[in-house]
């Protein structure tokens, strides 16, 4: 993250550790604001129903409108942000990792690669010998990128995604998942955790979950400290 820090890492790979941790909390809780707000007004609709019959309308009125910011209004911005916050950290920590590669060896830069964000980078690390087919998580790091490109250039509607095939078939074989969340029965079961394709006014759309952000928190640390060791032996 760009975010001062007065501590002394050892490693990159020690500061994605700890950053992560922290990273992965945040999004563990930043849910929290949800749930309290919606005790907050079940609390308030049931102070309601002890009162006149014409608070009691007011107060299905209230509730109706609340409801649907809390259903669905927060729920949806939460997770989007935190799929958004995830990839961009993803991309800053990549390119920190490139940079380290120019100073040890700079007869490729990454201004000679003539592509942009994340895909620059990939190829970068290609183009330096880096198999990342072969670092862990990489696959499942590849769904969540084609899903946040989804959400930030349509929303998240499917039918507006050149990849729109391809999402499907991620969202329908779990690919964002590795085998042992996709094997987990708890998770096979409960839709709180699972990225699902709903109706909207605009077509099928992808639906976040809070726990797959969560989830993918770990993969993204997972997979960059997995590049840290490649990267490592290759140029030690």
């Amino acid at each position: 993250m760009v975010i001062n820090s007065e501590k002394n890492y050892s490693s990159i790979e020690s500061q994605i550790e700890e950053e992560f941790t922290h990273i992965s909390d945040f999004i563990w809780k930043n849910n929290r604001l949800i749930l309290e707000e919606k005790k907050r007004e079940e609390k308030i609709f049931s102070m309601y129903r002890k009162t006149s019959s014409d608070d009691m309308i007011a107060a299905t009125f209230r509730w109706k409108y609340e409801s649907f910011k809390i259903n669905k209004i927060f729920p949806y911005l939460t997770n989007v942000s935190n799929l958004f916050i995830l990839i961009s950290i993803l991309e800053h920590n990549l390119l920190k990792l490139a940079k380290e590669i120019e100073k040890r060896d700079n007869s490729l830069l990454i201004n000679d690669i003539k592509r942009t964000g994340l895909s620059k980078l990939f190829d970068y690390f290609r183009k330096k010998g880096v198999n990342l087919e072969k670092v862990t998580l990489f696959k499942q790091i590849q769904a969540s990128i084609k899903i946040r490109n989804c959400f930030f250039h349509a929303s998240g509607v499917i039918s507006w995604s050149k990849d729109d095939i391809e999402l499907k078939n991620i969202v329908k074989n779990k690919l964002y998942f590795d085998n042992k969340e996709k094997e987990n029965p708890r998770i096979n079961t409960d839709q709180e955790w699972v990225i699902s394709i709903v109706e909207s006014d605009f077509g099928q759309q992808l639906q976040l979950t809070h726990n797959y952000t969560f989830i993918l928190s770990n993969y993204i640390k997972i997979f960059l400290k997995d590049l840290c060791c490649v990267l490592g032996k290759k140029y030690e």
